[in-house]
């Protein structure tokens, strides 16, 4: 396995986030997590990048513990993850941006600059790779995000929500992006409310609701697990199947 995650939990003070979550990833997958807001996906997220420690549990990444390692440690490794809200440099152009990513691989700067111009170009963004990062759109600064960690080499990427907050048309685009990029080789887990990008790209889907997994399975069969239906796709799916 590439990624397992055994018994994780994570509290915060009295309040437990996540209850037990377990995940077991093979190297190449696209799973999907999905649940309703505060179901603890994030902070299981945030468990397996590093950016939280587990209050117990264990994970392990290609054979090695990396419960308590540090995000750079995770990153070193091949753990890459994006964020629900993107984060980027505002004054620094594209390239300068994805640049941040490529130097954790190439410590030299022009093999560094080399290897980002190689991910922009594949990104869809090399037209604008010199304009800086304050003048894109919400696609266009996710696609960054998704550049930028691309940019680090890894061998597993975290998507958090990056295909939020899009049009249909950027849906359809970013779907493109993400196998593309799973062509490369790059195994994914998905975080993300939007259906059809699930159904569209992944091959296994976990449930979350109040901290723990729900259920597990195939995109398909998990619309009309009853847990699910309850817990996240609501009375209408329900009403649906039954017209």
């Amino acid at each position: 396995m590439l990624l397992e995650a055994h018994q994780v939990s994570r509290a915060f003070g009295s309040f437990l986030a996540l209850s037990g979550a377990e995940l077991e990833l093979a190297e190449g997958e696209i799973v999907g997590l999905i649940g309703p807001n505060g179901a603890g996906k994030s902070t299981f997220f945030n468990c397996l990048s590093g950016d939280l420690q587990p209050t117990s549990g264990r994970i392990l990444f290609a054979g090695s513990e990396v419960t308590r390692a540090t995000p750079e440690a995770h990153a070193r490794l091949g753990i890459g993850r994006t964020f629900q809200v993107p984060a980027t440099f505002e004054e620094m152009s594209i390239l300068d941006n994805v640049m941040v990513g490529a130097f954790l691989r190439h410590p030299a700067r022009g093999e560094a600059r080399e290897a980002a111009r190689r991910i922009v170009e594949f990104a869809g963004l090399d037209r604008l790779r010199d304009q800086p990062a304050r003048s894109l759109g919400t696609p266009g600064r996710k696609r960054l995000e998704i550049a930028r960690v691309l940019a680090s080499e890894p061998r597993l990427i975290l998507l958090d929500e990056a295909l939020a907050g899009l049009n249909p048309v950027e849906i359809q685009e970013a779907i493109a992006l993400v196998r593309r990029i799973h062509a490369r080789g790059i195994t994914l887990v998905i975080v993300e409310h939007i259906m059809e990008v699930i159904l569209s790209l992944t091959g296994r889907v976990l449930v979350f609701n109040q901290g723990r997994t729900i259920a597990s399975g195939k995109p398909r069969d998990i619309v009309d697990h009853p847990a699910v239906i309850e817990a996240y796709l609501g009375q209408r799916r329900q009403r649906r199947r039954r017209e």
